[in-house]
């Protein structure tokens, strides 16, 4: 059973989505906040968090940080009306594991937090090709004299990984096994000299 948490100061919002999924077999536990400070205060931490950006007092990008920072196995999905890119890398750089917009259906919004505990960076459409079409842009600026070239099936996997893409997923769209995207993963990793899927965002940007 999946312990889930979500802090937004909309009360309405907020109570949807509760009542949603205090309604779903796959969630045992529903907390709620209205703010990041009083999520600190807790003692028992969620598998996944949906957490709002623009809150009173602690936003959710300062909020991200400092929850990573205390709770570091703690799946952070920002649920928001925020696209712009500044926010959106500014949350993924904060230790988010995934954006969504407010206008996410429920049952989407379930599928992304069951997505976020199988490994994956869930994001909402919108999101996702703004990512997609930033770091197209920045693939060249990745391949600097600085760092060892990534092969042409590297760069693919590299853009699957950060745009939010699980391990299982980035085998089946490519047409390799697991294992062939793991090691392709390692070898990025070494090349790049980064250790987690937040550290090679930040060497793409």
């Amino acid at each position: 059973m999946i312990n889930v948490a979500i802090v937004e100061d909309d009360i309405y919002i907020r109570n949807s989505v509760v009542e949603f999924l205090q309604m779903q077999p796959e969630f045992n536990h529903v907390g709620e906040f209205g703010s990041v400070e009083a999520f600190l205060k807790i003692n028992t931490v969620p598998d996944v968090l949906l957490l709002d950006i623009e809150l009173p007092g602690i936003t959710g990008l300062e909020g991200a940080f400092r929850i990573k920072q205390k709770h570091p196995s703690v799946n952070i999905l920002m649920l928001t009306v925020y696209e712009d890119k500044e926010r959106i890398f500014k949350a993924l750089q904060a230790g988010a594991t995934g954006y969504l917009l407010k206008n996410t259906p429920l049952h989407k919004i379930k599928t992304a937090l069951l997505e976020a505990l199988d490994g994956g960076a869930p994001m909402s459409p919108l999101v996702a090709k703004k990512v997609i079409a930033y770091f197209s842009g920045k693939q060249v600026a990745a391949e600097s004299n600085e760092h060892e070239q990534l092969t042409l099936r590297e760069r693919e996997v590299s853009q699957l990984l950060i745009t939010g893409e699980t391990y299982k997923q980035i085998a089946w769209k490519l047409n390799i096994s697991p294992d062939t995207v793991r090691q392709h993963i390692k070898n990025i990793y070494r090349k790049l000299q980064v250790n987690s899927r937040v550290q090679l965002i930040n060497e793409f940007r």
